[in-house]
């Protein structure tokens, strides 16, 4: 994820907002906060501008010896996105929920209202003006509880995942199969939503660090685990993908 400016944002008239950096991993705890991502849409949103849209960076500078201009272009992910390739990108990335412009224009206030999108600035092309916008923050955890968006994005998602592993991995399974390993997935996440709020409290300083947030995964694994369910939940994975070996 990248600030930069690219050259398709080249001339943009910022907001004030985006004078602020953007964070790295932040951890929402407040209910009626969390509550706002309780769409599916509105999580396909900030999931595209974390993935980003392919763009070009273009960099002059003069040489020492000849006093020559040279030009180096390179290829960047831009994460700042205009409503119509949000719209674009929803189509293009597997796993995520297509989303109608209208939905985009729906949504997007209400993410910008509970603190998750900023509008970046806008480039004034003629008569026409292109907005862009992007995240408040490279990550967020919720750790408030399960959604029922939360329980429809991780099935789609659970979905592709599997089929992506079984074409890679020899594992043969069947339909039946494939269906009760998706549900199981979706029965682990929520029993380590219960403990997420728990582990959340230990953190002692602000997230900037992606090894952190893989430590309070790992954290929240080991804590679940508490839970003979938790436990029997795995064994069960495992037998479906082992074929009861």
């Amino acid at each position: 994820m990248t600030d930069e400016m690219t050259d398709t944002l080249e001339g943009i008239i910022l907001t004030p907002e985006a004078k602020k950096p953007i964070g790295e991993y932040e951890f929402v705890s407040d209910k009626s906060r969390a509550k706002e991502l309780d769409d599916t849409a509105r999580l396909a949103i900030l999931q595209i501008l974390r993935k980003g849209i392919d763009d070009i960076k273009t960099t002059k500078s003069k040489d020492p010896a000849t006093g020559d201009t040279i030009i180096r272009q390179r290829d960047v992910k831009r994460t700042a996105l205009s409503v119509v390739e949000i719209v674009k990108m929803s189509k293009e990335h597997e796993g995520l929920e297509e989303i109608t412009k209208n939905q985009v224009y729906h949504h997007l206030p209400k993410l910008i209202d509970a603190g998750y999108i900023i509008e970046l600035g806008k480039v004034i092309t003629g008569k026409r003006e292109t907005h862009y916008y992007r995240r408040t923050a490279k990550g967020f955890v919720l750790v408030t509880g399960f959604t029922g968006a939360d329980e429809k994005l991780l099935l789609k998602k659970s979905k592709t995942y599997n089929d992506e592993m079984l074409k890679v991995f020899d594992i043969k399974l069947t339909e039946k199969q494939k269906e009760e390993l998706n549900q199981l997935k979706l029965q682990v996440y929520k029993k380590e939503v219960e403990v997420r709020a728990e582990v959340a409290k230990l953190i002692r300083s602000d997230v900037a660090d992606k090894e952190v947030l893989n430590m309070f995964e790992f954290l929240v694994t080991m804590y679940a685990m508490v839970s003979e369910d938790y436990i029997d939940l795995h064994k069960r994975m495992r037998d479906i993908l082992l074929h009861n070996k």
